[in-house]
């Protein structure tokens, strides 16, 4: 027979990690803005992902080259990844993530999706 009750929690012990916060009853600030949120997890991942952004440091790619114009999803998530992977100090996926917006970078040139100088601006950002 199939319990819902324990797949839903052996899904969620096998793919979550869970963290415990305490707040001080006498902080009424923190107490009246975390009732407020509606979504109490989210409202928390959000700010430390927020922190971690803007905190970085670059280990692989050039933090000096800003991407200032628009990309395709597929570049976008592409950028995404090589970010992450950079905070993460994953070398290995972040080369093959620089090779792959090369790459992808090649394609959308010739398809006149980003103009030359804009992919040139994204292979210094993302060098190999």
């Amino acid at each position: 027979m199939f319990r819902q009750q324990d797949y839903i929690n052996g899904f969620i012990k096998e793919h979550y990690k869970e963290y415990k916060i305490r707040v001080r009853k006498d902080d009424r600030l923190l107490m009246h803005k975390l009732g407020e949120v509606d979504n109490v997890n989210r409202y928390i991942l959000s700010l430390v992902l927020e922190d971690i952004y803007k905190n970085r440091v670059y280990r692989f790619l050039d933090g000096s080259v800003d991407i200032d114009f628009e990309l395709s999803k597929t570049m976008r998530d592409l950028v995404d990844e090589a970010e992450k992977a950079d905070i993460l100090g994953d070398y290995g996926l972040y080369m093959n993530l620089a090779d792959a917006i090369d790459s992808q970078g090649k394609k959308e040139t010739a398809h006149h999706i980003l103009r030359e100088s804009q992919w040139k601006k994204l292979t210094r950002r993302y060098h190999l």
